[in-house]
């Protein structure tokens, strides 16, 4: 399975604008003002952060070993000798489950450029034979469990991961024994068989078919657009064609020597078991786990391009009528700690006001869009990204006048609510309690100007996501 989460972001945008990588802010003017009211703001500067950073990691390091954000203590983190990392996790909610997930730093942006697909390839492979399971026994035995192939039994591939995941019905050792040994298998004792390669084939080739949509289109178009000349839109994880239908087994095999291996694998497990137990039976079937020949290498994704305004028409028949502006900058590479947890919640804080508003005009008689949003982000390592956009409800050039407005409108938005929420970062906390008097759906009783107008200004307590599967936030 392919995973296109952060796809399709991206997937409605018919109209991307992308101003240059240099940029720290919007810097558009504000639309014309009646004479005699009040002026807007000044965009502040946005503040630089220094700070430990992803490539300061040794393999086989967790994150927390460099950040001054204490790790959750309802977790145990572990290391093996092998470098492998192991997080755990106690939940009995609900009951006699449990949740594993196998990461690997390991997706299509490693793939060269006669294995582009292979990564997803080798996804489909580890449910087709093993050293100690024969192919086709992988999915009976699970179902002998309790798993069900595909909701309890599934695998995503990305552009920079590769999960495999199961979801176990019942926690006694017969059933976590198995399941530990058939992760063991596919971190390591896969066969790859000529054969059954070429009977997988047809699969794999069915579901690139399958995901060629007008929307995938225009998601592929998109990242083009944003990752000019970067490594990243010519790595689609569902790969080319050809490659697919002629790649030897031992391509696929090279990939798996090369990055699946324990340095960059990491065992999550939550749910309803003693801590002590699993991480004793993690440590007895992934000990001996050594990987084979050199690890593969990093990806070089290339420089966010250096371009001024730029624009881009995507045109796709079925694809709806929306529009885009994007911001690009080379992504900082900052580890979480206290300075970058303050940074994004003033952010989040910011993007959530002008959600808010984009809401409720979708929600007025005679809506301008579809639905709407804002948001930044990190792209695969590649770009960082601050977007504005839009699904529009009419047709035709009156679609993009209307839409290049609603970004226009919300773009003088975001700098004001950032200027107000960095005044506040002395008397705010991340998920404090809210305004005094301030109820869930009442604005706070402040106002900013935009356009020369007073507008209310809603704060929230964002919460954090979790970091795990989502059965480790339940109970």
């Amino acid at each position: 399975m392919i995973s296109a989460s952060r796809l399709a972001v991206v997937a409605a945008a018919g109209l991307s604008v992308a101003a240059c990588s240099q940029l720290p802010k919007p810097s558009i003017p504000l639309l014309k003002r009646d004479a005699g009211e009040a002026s807007a703001p000044k965009t502040p500067d946005l503040p630089t952060l220094a700070g430990p950073k992803v490539t300061d990691l040794k393999p086989g390091q967790w994150a927390q070993e460099l950040s001054d954000v204490a790790p959750d203590p309802a977790w145990r983190f572990g290391v093996l000798p092998n470098g492998m990392r192991y997080a755990l996790r106690k939940n009995a909610t609900p009951p006699g489950q449990a949740a594993l997930r196998l990461w690997f730093d390991a997706g299509s942006l490693m793939e060269a450029d006669d294995q582009q697909g292979l990564a997803h390839f080798l996804e489909h492979m580890a449910f087709n034979g093993s050293k100690n399971v024969p192919e086709g026994e992988m999915i009976k035995i699970l179902e002998r469990h309790g798993l069900a192939f595909g909701a309890d039994t599934n695998a995503s591939t990305g552009f920079d991961e590769t999960i495999y995941q199961l979801d176990l019905p019942k926690t006694d050792d017969g059933t976590v024994d198995t399941s530990l040994m058939l992760l063991r298998e596919a971190a390591g004792e896969l066969t790859i068989a000529p054969e059954a390669v070429d009977r997988e084939r047809g699969v794999v080739l069915s579901e690139e078919r399958t995901r060629d949509t007008p929307g995938y289109r225009v998601a592929i178009k998109t990242l083009s657009a944003q990752m000019e000349g970067q490594l990243t839109p010519k790595r689609i994880p569902i790969g080319k064609t050809e490659v697919l239908k002629t790649a030897p087994a031992q391509r696929i095999r090279d990939f798996y020597e090369a990055y699946y291996r324990p340095e960059r694998a990491v065992l999550v497990a939550v749910g309803d078991f003693d801590v002590d137990a699993m991480e004793a039976k993690i440590k007895g079937k992934f000990g001996d786990w050594v990987g084979k020949g050199p690890n593969g290498k990093d990806p070089d994704v290339g420089p966010v391009a250096k371009r001024g305004p730029t624009a881009k028409m995507i045109v796709e028949a079925g694809a709806p009528w929306s529009v885009q502006m994007t911001w690009t900058r080379k992504p900082d590479g900052l580890l979480e700690t206290k300075a970058v947890d303050e940074r994004d919640v003033l952010e989040n804080l910011a993007f959530a006001v002008v959600n808010r508003r984009m809401q409720a005009l979708g929600r007025s008689a005679e809506p301008p869009f579809i639905a709407g949003g804002a948001f930044k982000g990190d792209q695969y390592g590649t770009v960082r990204v601050t977007t504005f956009g839009a699904t529009l409800t009419r047709e035709g050039a009156g679609a993009i006048r209307c839409g290049t407005r609603l970004s226009l409108t919300t773009l003088r938005i975001a700098p004001i609510v950032w200027e107000r929420m960095h005044e506040r970062r002395g008397r705010m906390h991340a998920c404090a309690q809210p305004i005094q008097n301030m109820g869930p759906n009442r604005w706070a009783d402040e106002t900013e100007y935009f356009n020369g107008r007073k507008l209310p200004i809603l704060t929230r307590c964002p919460r954090r996501n979790p970091p795990f599967p989502q059965s480790a936030c339940l109970g």
